[in-house]
């Protein structure tokens, strides 16, 4: 669905895939997931990694949408995200995926950009600049990926 749009901002915190790690954890612990299963997931997720570090690298997608990544050192307890059109101003706020509050009131939208837009300010962008930081990142993430 991203692909449709001109310009996407990433806003990730050092901890991107810890939380599903965790819970891969929990349902093969709980034997909800195979030993085959959970490897495949491993590997689909070293696949994502790569994916989202040359989509970092490029700063677009294969559509020519433009691609910023920012890394946050403040951890997320949420999804924040907002959408933008000539037609529509939308909020979405999501909590461990479980529930979510999606929204249209003008107030909390301004409040909401407002937020996301001043926590680019203390991130660091690692799309097409911050070359070190963006290699530190991504191989953070694959040691992560490498607990499961």
């Amino acid at each position: 669905m991203t692909r449709h749009f001109h310009s996407i901002d990433y806003i990730w915190d050092n901890t991107i895939f810890q939380h599903l790690i965790n819970d891969i954890q929990y349902f093969y612990s709980i034997h909800l997931i195979s030993d085959e299963a959970k490897e495949e997931i491993k590997n689909e997720l070293f696949l994502l990694a790569d994916e989202l570090e040359e989509l970092a690298t490029k700063g677009k997608t294969d559509d020519g949408g433009k691609v910023r990544i920012y890394v946050s050192h403040i951890n997320f307890e949420a999804t924040y995200s907002y959408v933008e059109t000539n037609n529509i101003q939308l909020s979405l706020i999501r909590v461990y995926s479980i529930n979510s509050l999606t929204t249209m009131d003008a107030g909390i939208f301004r409040s909401l950009k407002e937020w996301i837009q001043s926590l680019k300010k203390f991130s660091t962008l690692i799309s097409e600049s911050g070359e070190m930081q963006r290699i530190q990142f991504f191989k953070q993430q694959r040691e992560i990926i490498d607990t499961l």
